[in-house]
């Protein structure tokens, strides 16, 4: 065995917003249609290493001997899982002891001392495990028939739950995974719960294996993992007592220290109108959203003076939207705005940078600017205002339209689920409501959330028989230079606030996007990506 001196750090495969780990590494993720990787009950963790796809010039790795296209099957003699774990290991001691796999089959050994740092090599993407589940809501049970196939896959992964906050149901993970939660560090989890009844979760789940998620939970929190949880409220079916009980059972598992459940948020069910042979499930209408919000909001306020002025009890914005009613103040969020990617003040987020920026000299950019704000009919309301504060205080001209949802039903109101078609139908006609012109407006701005980016942890997804999608599509695969082509004048993303609006209409002033990729004119955030899984 070859003995190593220490080298700079290990560089796994990158995309542009990977999530940094421990040693400031990357990780990339892929998604297969093979469930066959995915552990059972049964089974312990599957091992089959990880590939080495590129040696650093210089590194601990090339003087070890290791070559592209060699596996690493252990470190101290440990059995590596996947990128994460691997981080895990290779960092966990100050020497390495590593079993590596030659193409043609042949295995050596080799030793390091790498003082607890990376070794300088590029790993191949990790396969990501599909959901076991059969929820009754289920989004992907719903999709219009025609959109690309990666569109019609579920992740369920603890790995993208600790990286990115994906909920995760825990149905893929048996106990030696939730050992290796523990084990790793992998805190915190996210965790959609639904239910703590037995009973009503087989129900809603539709898994007579998965009923018993505390016993999961539990076993996370008795290793020092920490939780948040999520429920999707669906009338009938996990409401009243049952919701009732799961509150009063997670909240139950709330401790000061490490293991605890952090948070609990809940959401309206989604339904679309392609439901053809699915259970029947009650939708939340704007009565019941309404009751909704009354009853649990002091709910609300109160566990928050619990837990030391933290909100832990956490309504979706959408409860909110949907019963036409304004969203609360800042204090009734996270300070942190956790469980925001699950749609928690986000419109109050923009609310409070809009009534900031709009008293900047910075709002003056859009003086003169006459631009169509198109966004989905939930949001549009307070967009609305905002552009209207915003005209009256810098003599802009920005109007709102409410895109209507045809791919997936009227139903469907968020702007992360508009496509293409529906946007370009109502520019279309608004452009004809104003007598046709095509110099109607100067620009076009779509929902950030309506696009997908492959700007997860890697820039590509590997599903099989399914091409890579260039950065800036629709769900329905229309570009956005093909929309901005379409209606002939610029179209832009909207960013998460009206700072990165206007950055992005001056973008499109100079030019700056004709294709290709997105983050090379346009802030990323806001922008719906992949975030570890694939290209939705």
């Amino acid at each position: 065995m070859k003995k190593i001196g220490p080298a700079g750090p290990i560089f796994l495969s990158t995309g542009c917003r990977a999530p940094r780990l421990a040693d400031g590494q990357t990780l990339s993720i892929s998604i297969s249609e093979s469930s066959e990787r995915i552990p059972s009950r049964e089974r312990p963790l599957a091992q089959q290493g990880v590939q080495i796809i590129s040696v650093e010039p210089g590194s601990l790795a090339e003087e070890a001997g290791i070559q592209s296209g060699d596996t690493l099957l252990r470190i101290h003699g440990e059995a590596v899982l996947d990128q994460l774990n691997y981080q895990y290991l290779i960092t966990r001691e100050d020497e390495a002891d590593l079993v590596l796999r030659r193409p043609d089959g042949s295995t050596f050994e080799t030793f390091v001392e790498n003082g607890g740092e990376g070794i300088g090599v590029d790993l191949a993407q990790d396969e990501v495990k599909v959901c076991k589940q059969n929820c009754v809501f289920c989004f992907v049970h719903q999709m219009p028939k025609g959109f690309r196939q990666s569109l019609y896959l579920k992740d369920e992964d603890i790995r993208l739950s600790f990286l990115y906050g994906h909920f995760t149901t825990l149905s893929s993970s048996n106990d030696a995974e939730l050992d290796r939660i523990v084990r790793e560090r992998l805190s915190p989890i996210h965790v959609s719960v639904h239910a703590t009844d037995p009973e009503a979760r087989v129900k809603v789940v539709g898994n007579p294996r998965e009923g018993h998620i505390l016993r999961k939970i539990d076993h996370l929190l008795a290793g020092g993992i920490d939780v948040h949880t999520q429920a999707v409220v669906a009338p009938g079916l996990n409401d009243g007592a049952i919701w009732q009980q799961t509150v009063a059972d997670l909240w139950s598992r709330r401790q000061e220290g490490r293991g605890s459940v952090l948070s609990l948020s809940c959401v309206p069910v989604g339904l679309t109108d392609h439901r053809e042979n699915l259970p029947a499930v009650q939708a939340v209408d704007p009565a019941f959203a309404r009751d909704w919000v009354a009853r649990w909001t002091p709910e609300v306020r109160a566990y928050a003076k619990a837990n030391g002025g933290e909100p832990w009890l956490l309504l979706a914005d959408e409860w909110f939207t949907r019963a036409g009613l304004e969203v609360p103040g800042r204090a009734f969020y996270s300070r942190s705005w956790a469980q925001l990617e699950n749609g928690v003040g986000l419109v109050r987020r923009f609310l409070e940078h809009s009534r900031r920026f709009i008293k900047t000299p910075r709002a003056q950019g859009f003086a003169g600017r006459r631009v169509l704000l198109l966004t989905g009919p939930s949001f549009a309301p307070t967009l609305s205002r905002v552009a209207t504060e915003l005209n009256r205080a810098v003599g802009s001209h920005l109007r709102v339209v409410a895109a209507r949802n045809f791919s997936f039903g009227e139903s469907v109101t968020v702007a992360g689920l508009l496509c293409g078609e529906d946007l370009k139908y109502a520019a279309h006609a608004d452009r004809d409501a104003k007598g046709g012109r095509a110099d109607w407006v100067d620009a076009v701005v779509v929902p950030s959330a309506s696009l997908r980016t492959h700007t997860g942890p890697t820039d590509q997804y590997t599903l099989h028989g399914v091409v890579v999608r260039e950065e800036g599509t629709f769900l329905d695969d229309l570009t956005l230079p093909q929309l901005a082509a379409n209606l002939g004048v610029p179209t832009v993303p909207s960013g998460a606030n009206l700072s990165h609006l206007l950055d992005h209409l001056e973008a499109a002033d100079r030019g700056a996007f004709r294709g290709g990729g997105l983050r090379a004119a346009f802030h990323a955030e806001g922008l719906n990506q992949p975030q570890g899984a694939y290209n939705p």
